[in-house]
């Protein structure tokens, strides 16, 4: 029950955002009442940072079995990156702004994944770039790894991006593209190209 409840949260909160959400709203939308809701969390302050640790732990899985099941680094950020553009597709801008400021124990789960997970994802990415020749081996991984999460962190920022017709799976799409071409080889690049024209 608790995980049909964070799926059904994970839908709401992509469609409404946070903070206009009541847990009266939440309630009727999932179809349950607020008791059976509150068998599983505390407050909407819990059932938010339940929701948000679920969708890490989600998105953390998809990222190691593409990583386990590919052996080219670019397509393993190609296809880490089109699997994040569909979870973040249609997402409302608000939710990035309500976490920061209304439920910063979610956010900080959020901060720590991206200083962690990301980061090791990222740093292992390019160390296996460089050793297939698609990535220059002069290079400093750790520098770029945290580039790239800085990145992230500052596309996830709605007020960037508030007066542009781009959602965020487009603005991602173009970060990927920035980040290949900045570190590619002329073998790595042409291999990107033939992916990126490919699709």
């Amino acid at each position: 029950m608790l995980e049909k409840i964070l799926e059904g949260c994970d839908k709401l909160f992509r469609k409404f955002g946070i903070k206009s959400l009541s847990m009266d709203d939440i309630a009727r939308e999932l179809g349950m009442s607020k008791k059976t809701i509150y068998q599983f969390v505390t407050d909407k302050n819990d059932l938010v940072k339940k929701t948000f640790h679920f969708i890490l732990n989600y998105t953390e899985n998809q990222c190691s079995t593409i990583k386990n099941e590919t052996n080219n680094p670019i397509d393993e950020i190609l296809l880490i990156s089109r699997n994040m553009s569909q979870q973040m597709k249609g997402i409302n801008p608000a939710v990035f702004y309500d976490l920061r400021k209304y439920h910063p124990e979610a956010w900080l789960l959020f901060e720590n994944h991206s200083q962690t997970f990301i980061y090791s994802q990222v740093k292992d990415n390019l160390i296996k770039g460089i050793e297939h020749g698609f990535y220059r081996k002069n290079i400093k991984e750790d520098i770029l790894a945290r580039l790239y999460i800085s990145l992230v962190q500052t596309i996830s920022n709605p007020e960037l991006f508030s007066n542009i017709d781009y959602d965020f799976s487009s603005v991602y799409h173009e970060m990927i593209k920035y980040h290949l071409n900045g570190i590619c080889t002329e073998k790595g690049r042409e291999y990107f190209n033939t992916k990126i024209s490919s699709n």
